[in-house]
């Protein structure tokens, strides 16, 4: 049933092509944006999660006063 409805469309046969190309720009796009990211700059946003000075409330200067955390 679906393929005789798919059928009927005309001009049906580019949606796939061109959905491929935008994924395929997409993908070389970031592709390349990652590859050409500063080595430190990576090293830096690795560590991230894991540095606890960051994520604590005093840095955010949210510290709730006489709170034991």
């Amino acid at each position: 049933m679906y393929k005789e409805v798919l059928r009927t469309i005309v001009g049906i046969e580019v949606f796939p092509v061109l959905s491929l190309l935008i994924f395929l720009t997409v993908f070389v796009v970031m592709l390349v944006w990652a590859l050409r990211l500063d080595r430190r700059e990576l090293a830096l946003y690795a560590a991230l999660p894991l540095d606890d000075d960051a994520s604590a409330p005093e840095a955010r200067g949210t510290a709730l006063r006489g709170a034991k955390l």
